[in-house]
């Protein structure tokens, strides 16, 4: 069995490659550990039939048999889902207790428990108390909410436990008369496979009430028979719905949105954005859903390229968890509405200048390369004279050439791609990335030039307090505005960071005669933020009325991604950085 540990890096691996640093970072212990616990993981994988953590640059997953894999992902996904079973129909269950239940050793049950914890830390916490036993407290929904979650998604595992207990209470005739009691509006934003599964949670947590209740729900179910404690937790829970149901507004949530989008630019959250919000807060308040871990590595990318679309909704879902506290709001899920309503920007055009030594090749090529890259608007010149003309006069973004060597032309005229004949498929590809970079890279000396970065000198404990002296410092020189270090300072300390690769990058919308303004605060110390080591802090401003003003992360990131902490402790002067970020 894996402990909690090792699973994680089965899972990180099976979205990227990684190096024993970088996962030693993420899981937050030494790169000894982490080479024992692949060495642990190869001989199960190995055992089992399954692949093996192969190491060339980076440790690498390799799946031989993807069948066995996904049967073991399974099996520790189920001994979790067991013991959160047992814990959320018991008060407090002893390890005693729980490992005679679930057949588990004490260690399994202890890894399970910490992958829980983790895997819903917005949600619950379990406690595992000395003479007391282990509890659950749950924040903001109730534990029938969590455990109708859990059997909805794990029905036969808990049909297998149910026959173990040898469970008698039929939920059909219970559900029968709850629904026929419930406003219908309520099944507008509950499924009737949601609705049975809360049924039957209510039933498996009915012998630990204690509550009582005399709501018009509970007088109509008194009289059908049912016991007592199934009454009262059945009518507390579904009264409990019906409430929440009742206290929310479109008005309500509306005004959450006005309240919040004075911050941000984002103008094109109009009517819609509000409903689809609103009927996600009644869906959630029905049936609280949780975004799967398969999703984490997919939005921690779409955070990188969005980082002000997902302020924006850490905002949005703060404040709607203040309004609304009895409903769980999941800050990633909102960000996929914000995603989803915000239109993308068109891409910038990019000027290119193509010099050919066949007209009628080129044409051809004009014709490819502006329909798979439709941002590229190309002139063509087809002799030293007229290319040295056009840029005596004009500015291009790119210079390419067809069917030539830069080193014919015996001219100080830098080639961004050359090509002979008609143009490939891996020439395109080079050609769009260029597309979509050359306006930051060419322009990044402007936005970021040699005053923009401070080496800080001394000792800090503290990730904020670097932020603070660096933005202090840049604020004294008039670098920067006191309103724009004042953002700065309440993004980071709201929580939400960004952090890229070991670098943190605090940003903000401001006021911005260019695109972009950036600075840099390097430092000697090791920081962490949220126990990931830090070696740099790269300040991004945007300028609030570009549409755009999110595509420079995604220029930051491939730049910064696949570098190694050693070459991230290098950078340490601008001309080292900035070659970092505008070389090819």
């Amino acid at each position: 069995m894996l402990n909690s540990r090792e699973l994680r890096i089965i899972l990180l691996l099976q979205e990227h490659d990684l190096s024993g640093e970088e996962l030693a970072t993420l899981l937050a212990t030494s790169r000894r550990t982490i080479i024992r616990d692949i060495a642990r993981i190869n001989a199960l994988l190995a055992d089992e039939k399954i692949g093996s953590i192969e190491s060339i640059k980076k440790y690498h997953l390799l799946i031989l048999n993807t069948a066995n894999f996904n049967q073991l992902l399974t099996k520790f996904n189920n001994e979790s889902n067991l013991v959160l079973f047992y814990l959320l129909i018991h008060p407090n269950i002893t390890l005693a207790e729980l490992m005679e239940k679930t057949f588990l050793s004490r260690q399994n049950i202890l890894n399970c428990v910490e992958k829980i914890n983790r895997q819903f830390q917005r949600v619950l916490k379990i406690s595992l108390r000395p003479r007391i036993g282990t509890t659950v407290k749950v924040q903001h929904i109730s534990k029938i909410d969590v455990l109708a979650a859990l059997i909805l998604d794990n029905r036969p595992l808990i049909t297998n436990q149910l026959k173990q207990l040898d469970w008698q209470l039929d939920p059909l005739l219970p559900a029968k008369l709850v629904r026929d009691a419930l406003p219908e509006r309520l099944f507008d934003y509950l499924t009737e496979a949601q609705f049975n599964a809360q049924i039957l949670a209510c039933l498996l947590v009915a012998p630990q009430s204690i509550a009582t209740t005399t709501n018009a729900l509970a007088t109509q179910l008194m009289s059908t028979g049912l016991d007592s404690s199934v009454v009262t937790t059945l009518a507390l829970f579904f009264d409990a719905k019906i409430t929440l149901l009742n206290d929310l507004t479109m008005r309500q949530v509306h005004a959450t949105i006005e309240a919040t989008k004075i911050h941000y630019t984002l103008d094109s959250l109009n009517h819609d954005f509000t409903e689809e919000i609103f009927n996600h807060l009644c869906r959630s308040s029905m049936f609280p859903t949780f975004v799967p871990a398969s999703l984490s590595e997919q939005i921690r990318y779409l955070k990188i390229q969005n980082p002000f679309a997902f302020d924006f909704a850490f905002d949005l879902a703060q404040k709607l968890q203040q309004d609304f506290d009895a409903i769980q709001i999941d800050a990633d899920y909102i960000a996929l509405y914000v995603l989803h309503a915000v239109e993308t920007p068109a891409a910038r055009n990019v000027r290119t200048l193509m010099y050919a030594t066949r007209q009628s090749v080129a044409n051809i090529n004009k014709m490819i390369i502006t329909e798979q890259v439709p941002n590229m608007t190309i002139e063509m010149v087809f002799s030293k004279e007229q290319l040295t003309t056009r840029l005596d006069y004009t500015d291009y973004d790119l210079i390419i050439g067809n069917g030539l060597h830069p080193n014919d032309l015996h001219l100080p005229v830098h080639f961004d791609s050359t090509f002979n004949g008609v143009i490939n498929q891996d020439e395109l590809d080079r050609l769009k990335n260029l597309s979509s970079e050359s306006y930051i890279q060419e322009n990044l000396v402007n936005f970021f030039p040699a005053s923009h970065f401070i080496h800080l000198d001394g000792h800090y404990h503290h990730a904020n307090q670097v932020l603070q002296a660096g933005l202090d410092s840049f604020e004294s020189q008039g670098l920067l505005t006191h309103e724009a270090v004042t953002a700065l300072i309440a993004r980071e300390a709201a929580g939400n960071q960004l952090i890229l690769n070991h670098v943190s990058i605090p940003h903000a919308s401001a006021r911005l005669v260019d695109a972009y303004e950036v600075f840099a605060i390097a430092f000697d110390d090791e920081l962490k933020i949220d126990d990931r080591q830090i070696y740099l802090m790269l300040i991004v401003l945007a300028n609030q009325n570009r549409p755009d003003s999110g595509q420079v992360f995604g220029y930051i990131y491939t730049k910064l991604k696949n570098l190694k902490p050693v070459q991230l402790k290098q950078l340490n002067t601008h001309q080292s950085l900035l070659t970092e970020l505008t070389e090819n």
